[in-house]
């Protein structure tokens, strides 16, 4: 079953990728918001 590993694998890649994108957002929007912090 080496093409299950692979894509979970690349599947945990991608939503790590996705998840330290999602900080470097936060952190740059974060300090631009009027009250310096807006929770949606």
């Amino acid at each position: 079953m080496t093409t299950t590993n692979d894509l979970r694998t690349r599947l945990f890649a991608a939503i790590f990728a996705v998840g330290v994108s999602a900080v470097f957002f936060a952190t740059a929007i974060v300090p631009a918001s009027p009250n310096g912090l807006i929770l949606a």
